[in-house]
C-alpha cells in the first residue's frame, strides 16, 4: 500500500490519523526491509539461490495472490546479481512464440540467427547460454505472473531448457498462482522442474512481520499488535501480504466492526466445508437413485413370480358320457397309476399281456490295458537375475560411496546437488586445486541424486566458520551444514 492510498481518505488521510493517534514517525506498511524470513520465505529464497547457481532444473515459485512472490524474486536479484545475470522477460515478449524468440535473439545478439524460426531460435538461445556461462555468469530468465502467460509459450520455454545441457544453460524461473504448477506438473518433462510453494501467513507470522516495522516507526507494540487486533488482521488478510497492507490501517483505527471479522471468519469456515458438503449431497442423491432403481426391479420380479390360480379340468373316460373324472390341474407324474371305471360294473378287467422276455445282454468286452503315463519333464531352471549395472564415477578420486560417507564422524558443508553428475564435475573443474571436496550418489524420487560436500568438522560451529572462508568458486550464501550421519 502506498502513502497516497493511505492519505486518500477524508479528514487528513489514514496515515495522518495513525500519526496523531500512535505517534508514528513512518508508515510501517511501506517498509520493504528487513526481508521477512519466516513462513518458509527464507527457505524459498535459499532454494532459489542454490538451484540458480548450481542446479540443473527449471524453477516454479507459486503462492496465492499477495503471498510475496515478487518480493522473493526481488531479494534473489539483489543478493545474487554479483554472480548471476538476471533477465526479467517483459509481458510483451510473452504474448506469443514469435515475441519470445525476438526477445531472446536480442539477448543472444549474434548467438542466434535473425532469420531462425521461433522454435529453433528459442532452442538455439539455450545452447548459446551454455557457452555464455563459460565466458562469465550464468543466465537466469525471470517470468513473473507466469499463470497469465499462454501455456504454449511456457511449454516452449521449458522444452528449450530441457533439450540443452541443463547443468550450464540458462534457467527459467517462473512465478505465479497455485494453478501454474498444475499446468507444468502434467508435462512429460516435469521431472526437470522444481516446485517451491509459499504458504499463507499464520497469526504468528503476521506478528513477526509487523513487529520490527512497528518498532522502527516508533509505534507501541502492545497497542498495534494486541491479541484482538492480531486476530482481526489474520482473519481479514487471509494470510496475504497484499490484503494485510490494505486492512491494517482500518483495524488500527478501530474502523472495522466486530461483525466484519465474524462474517469473514464464518465465510472462510463455510468455504472450507463447501466441497465436502457438495460431495455428501452427491453421494446422498446417488444412493437415493440406486435405491429407487433397486425397488422397481424387486417389484417387477415379484409380479412375475406370483402363483397362478389353479384351473380345474374335466376328463371323460369310458363309453358313457355321464361318468366324469374331475381333478385339479397338476403336473403329470408318469409314476402314478390311473384307475379308470368302465361303464359296466360286473365287467372283469382284461388280463394284462405277458411281458416279452428281455434279450440276454451281450458280454462286455474286456478293457484294454491303460498305457503307462509318460514321465513328466524336468522343470527348467529359473534364469538368474541380471546383476545391476555398476556405477563408474567420472572422477573416482573425488567419489565416495554413500554408505562410506555415512560412516564418517562429524559435520560437513553440502555445496551442490543435482540429478546429473556433470553438475558436480563443473564445480570440481572450477575448484580443481581445492582439497576436501568429495561427492556421492544417492536417490531422490526414483532418480539418481549427486551431492558435493566439503570437509569434515567436529561441530556445526566449526563447519559454519569454515564455510565463511571458502574460495570464490565455492562461495554459497547460507550453505547447508549437515552431519554425515544424515546422508
Amino acid at each position: 500500500m502506498t502513502r497516497e492510498a493511505l492519505n486518500s481518505a477524508d479528514g487528513g488521510g489514514l496515515f495522518s490519523r495513525l500519526q496523531q493517534r500512535y505517534g508514528l514517525r513512518d508508515n510501517p506498511l511501506e517498509m520493504d526491509v528487513p526481508f521477512f524470513p519466516d513462513a518458509m520465505r527464507q527457505h524459498a529464497l535459499e532454494t532459489l539461490r542454490h538451484l540458480c547457481g548450481f542446479g540443473d532444473m527449471a524453477l516454479v515459485l507459486t503462492g496465492a495472490p499477495g503471498a510475496g512472490k515478487t518480493r522473493v524474486l526481488a531479494e534473489l536479484v539483489r543478493s545474487e546479481s554479483a554472480r548471476l545475470d538476471f533477465h526479467r522477460i517483459p509481458t510483451a515478449a510473452l504474448t506469443s512464440a514469435q515475441a519470445l524468440s525476438r526477445y531472446l535473439k536480442q539477448l543472444a545478439r549474434s548467438g542466434v540467427p535473425q532469420d531462425a524460426e521461433p522454435r529453433e531460435a528459442i532452442y538455439r538461445f539455450f545452447r548459446w547460454s551454455e557457452s555464455a556461462l563459460r565466458r562469465g555468469h550464468r543466465q537466469i530468465l525471470l517470468v513473473d505472473d507466469a499463470d497469465r502467460v499462454e501455456p504454449d509459450v511456457l511449454n516452449l520455454l521449458v522444452s528449450g531448457f530441457v533439450a540443452s545441457d541443463r547443468s550450464v544453460a540458462a534457467i527459467p524461473v517462473m512465478a505465479g498462482a497455485d494453478s501454474l504448477w498444475g499446468g507444468v506438473e502434467s508435462r512429460l518433462d516435469s521431472a526437470h522442474v522444481h516446485h517451491v510453494s509459499l504458504p499463507p501467513l499464520t497469526r504468528d507470522d503476521i506478528k513477526a512481520y509487523l513487529e520490527p516495522r512497528v518498532h522502527l516507526s516508533g509505534g507501541a507494540l502492545s497497542e498495534l499488535l494486541s491479541l484482538s487486533r492480531l486476530k482481526k488482521l489474520h482473519v481479514l488478510s487471509q494470510g496475504s501480504f497484499g490484503r494485510l497492507k490494505r486492512v491494517a490501517p482500518g483495524v488500527w483505527l478501530d474502523m472495522v466492526p466486530p461483525s466484519a471479522t465474524a462474517s469473514t471468519g464464518k465465510r472462510l469456515r463455510l468455504e472450507r466445508f463447501r466441497w465436502p458438503a457438495i460431495a455428501v449431497l452427491l453421494l446422498g442423491a446417488s444412493w437415493w437413485f440406486v435405491s429407487q432403481q433397486y425397488e422397481s426391479v424387486v417389484q417387477r420380479h415379484a409380479g412375475l413370480e406370483a402363483d397362478a390360480e389353479p384351473v380345474r379340468r374335466s376328463i371323460t373316460v369310458g363309453p358313457e358320457v355321464g361318468q366324469v373324472l374331475s381333478e385339479p390341474s397338476a403336473p403329470e407324474n408318469p409314476s402314478m397309476d390311473l384307475t379308470v371305471v368302465s361303464g359296466h360294473k360286473d365287467a372283469a378287467p382284461e388280463p394284462e399281456p405277458e411281458p416279452e422276455p428281455e434279450p440276454e445282454p451281450e458280454p462286455e468286452p474286456e478293457p484294454e490295458p491303460e498305457p503307462e503315463p509318460e514321465p513328466e519333464p524336468e522343470p527348467e531352471p529359473e534364469p538368474e537375475p541380471e546383476p545391476e549395472p555398476v556405477f563408474n564415477p567420472a572422477s573416482p578420486e573425488r567419489f565416495v560411496p554413500l554408505l562410506r560417507l555415512r560412516e564418517r564422524q562429524g559435520w560437513t558443508i553440502q555445496l551442490v546437488a543435482g540429478h546429473q553428475e556433470q553438475t558436480i564435475l563443473n564445480v570440481l573443474d572450477k575448484a580443481s586445486g581445492e582439497t576436501g571436496l568429495n561427492y556421492t550418489k544417492g536417490e531422490r524420487q526414483g532418480r539418481d541424486w549427486f551431492m558435493l560436500v566439503h570437509g569434515q568438522y567436529q561441530s556445526r560451529d566449526e563447519a559454519l566458520a569454515a564455510a565463511s572462508r571458502l574460495p570464490p568458486a565455492l562461495t554459497v550464501v547460507n550453505p547447508w551444514i549437515r552431519p554425515y550421519s544424515a546422508y
